[in-house]
């Protein structure tokens, strides 16, 4: 054999070898996934996390409650994810699932859409709903009715202690109204203060037992909560404090119902899951007005601190026509400048995408403008608040 022969054989070896290595390559990472179409590459990036943060800009949308509940499905059915934790109040939640109501009376009105109500209803057996949140759920931000849950309960004890059901619900009014003029009608008032623990008193008496397993949890969670939470903050400076105590009292409850093997993806605002609230700059006049902005706790933040990997997703729109929980004429125009983070996006893109900030520089390292709802504007760095983010460019009813 000659030299030149043996020339073209390791020239033919080494050119097999470089052949096989490409093949065995993955493809580079994208800027950006279509949510639709890269379903699989989205799931393989999420599904390797132990928590998944889905978060969302307006709680108002059937359209992103489907693309969220789309990707729920995907990765519980192909990345073993099996808890969902939702944005509700954790008493009111588990008193309808325990005595067989309608679960969606008992969850606030983002997850009462058409296409969430499988995983209310018990159709989905693969993912555990659970709740995460200890504010009281008050229908149509009112704390003057009666709600179903509070009729059952008051009817259960009047049958043995007429004075301590009368003492309850008024204990129960009373925590409403507190809440309803701090949180939503933005009143400065003070602490929660009762006279008596009157689900100290009834879980004292002997008739206790008596009572329903719902009915018995729902007044040993209340106390729970007001002991821990409620008691401890004041609304006399704004809302700093009930926010602070909200995202560390979340991500509790998410850890708390968490073991060892299990895999959560949580439902919530934008602007609980931020990883550094103190970084943001809140433009709206409402949240300076009350304090909102001086809030240092971060549910997010909370989380990432925890023995699980995590994984936070923003969810940003453009445009939208309307919303299923508002007139039909609420719209928001849509965005076009570029310090605006959805007109950044949008500009360069009409259609919906996921972007993971570990591969991709499609977003600038800049400060932008997002929106809540859009009036509740504030400014930040994506990078330093999401490990990726969801865009979509328009929504509708």
């Amino acid at each position: 054999m000659s030299f030149k022969d043996y020339i073209l054989i390791g020239l033919s070896f080494l050119l097999t070898v470089l052949l096989s290595g490409c093949e065995g390559e993955s493809e580079p990472p994208k800027e950006y996934y279509k949510l639709d179409d890269d379903i699989e590459a989205i799931g393989d990036i999420l599904g390797e996390q132990d928590i998944v943060i889905l978060g969302e800009s307006t709680h108002w949308s059937s359209e992103i409650a489907k693309q969220k509940t789309d990707l729920i499905d995907y990765l519980a059915e192909e990345h073993g994810f099996n808890k969902l934790f939702l944005e509700t109040g954790d008493s009111e939640f588990n008193y309808y699932q325990e005595s067989g109501l309608s679960v969606i009376d008992g969850v606030v009105t983002q997850y009462q859409h058409e296409s969430f109500e499988k995983y209310l209803d018990g159709t989905v057996d693969n993912v555990e709903v659970l709740p995460m949140d200890w504010s009281p759920y008050i229908a149509g931000y009112s704390a003057s009715s009666v709600s179903l849950l509070e009729e059952n309960i008051v009817e259960e004890i009047s049958e043995h202690d007429l004075d301590l059901a009368e003492e309850f619900k008024r204990s129960e009014f009373a925590l409403r109204y507190w809440f309803s003029k701090g949180v939503f009608q933005g009143e400065k008032v003070g602490r929660l203060e009762q006279p008596t623990n009157v689900y100290e008193n009834i879980k004292t008496q002997t008739f206790f037992s008596e009572l329903t397993s719902a009915a018995q949890n729902y007044i040993i969670s209340r106390q729970e909560n007001i002991e821990k939470y409620y008691s401890n903050i004041t609304f006399k400076n704004g809302m700093a404090e009930y926010n602070d105590y909200r995202e560390i009292g979340m991500s509790e409850k998410v850890l708390e119902q968490m073991d060892r093997n299990d895999k959560a993806i949580v439902w919530v605002a934008n602007l609980h899951s931020n990883y550094d609230v103190t970084s943001i700059e809140y433009l709206s006049e409402t949240f300076v007005e009350q304090n909102e902005d001086e809030r240092v706790e971060s549910f997010g933040a909370l989380l990432r601190e925890s023995k699980y990997s995590v994984y936070n997703v923003g969810l940003f729109y453009n445009a939208s026509d309307d919303y299923e929980f508002y007139p039909t004429d609420y719209v928001t125009p849509r965005k076009e400048k570029d310090s605006i983070l959805e007109g950044y996006i949008g500009n360069r893109l009409q259609e919906d995408v996921f972007i993971d900030f570990a591969t991709s520089d499609f977003i600038e390292k800049n400060q932008y403008t997002a929106y809540w709802v859009g009036y509740h504007d504030y400014k930040m760095i994506p990078q330093e608040q999401f490990d990726g983010l969801i865009y979509m460019d328009h929504i509708k009813k």
